[in-house]
């Protein structure tokens, strides 16, 4: 799997507990991870970051199947997985931390047409629903 980064230059930190959103990150990849070993694709994983209207945007993209558009409403939902193994905890939790800092966390396509999802964090703490 070849990994690739396109992180913004001098991003001004944001309000967040670091650890939760490593997590987060990192089950992202994980997922891009398992979903393209079952696949016979070229093996692609992109994590970017910006900034954009005082927040932080970071993405992770693949190079796997993708997202049905049906299966999309249902992603985050607590329990559903697609993975025979899997137990439809990981995505829902990452929504939930997201969720818990203030920000968004969403699927679409990919460049290589697999999935990307896509954090927005807000760089100060936010009072209330989004």
């Amino acid at each position: 799997i070849k990994i690739k980064t396109s992180l913004g230059d001098n991003l001004p930190e944001c309000y967040g507990d670091a650890h939760l959103i490593e997590q987060v990150i990192l089950n992202l990849i994980n997922n891009a991870t398992q979903i393209m070993s079952e696949k016979d694709v070229k093996k692609m994983i992109k994590v970017t970051s910006y900034l954009e209207n005082q927040s932080l945007f970071v993405r992770v993209a693949d190079s796997g199947p993708g997202v049905p558009v049906k299966l999309s409403e249902r992603i985050f939902d607590p329990f559903f997985t697609t993975h025979h193994d899997g137990s439809g905890i990981g995505l829902s939790l990452a929504q939930r931390i997201i969720a818990d800092h203030g920000g968004t966390i969403t699927v679409g396509r990919s460049e290589w047409d697999g999935a990307e999802f896509s954090i927005e964090l807000p760089l100060e703490k936010r009072i209330g629903p989004r």
